[in-house]
């Protein structure tokens, strides 16, 4: 189990200090900083915000056709840097 902390947790309730507990490759659980599991790995990030990702609703990725200016690999992995983890390619 790892835990992320933050004092700037971006949940439903609104910005709070909390931990997203990842179990594997999926969040587990977001709790209190004090309720974090014994022997978690834990990564605090302080003040860092920790937010739900973006969703990009309308996208032109150009494959197939023009991939050496822009495919799916390269839109991808750019779009993840930025903190998006939904695209919806247009036609």
């Amino acid at each position: 189990m790892r835990a992320f902390l933050s004092r700037r947790t971006v949940t439903p309730e609104g910005i709070l200090p909390r931990a997203v507990l990842v179990d594997g490759e999926r969040i587990h659980a977001i709790v209190a900083l004090d309720q974090v599991p014994a022997g978690a790995v834990v990564q605090d990030f302080g003040n860092a915000a920790i937010l739900p990702g973006l969703v990009d609703s309308h996208v032109h990725i150009n494959e197939p056709g023009r991939t050496e200016w822009e495919g799916f690999s390269s839109a991808t992995r750019a779009a993840a840097a930025g903190g998006y983890t939904l695209l919806v390619d247009m036609p």
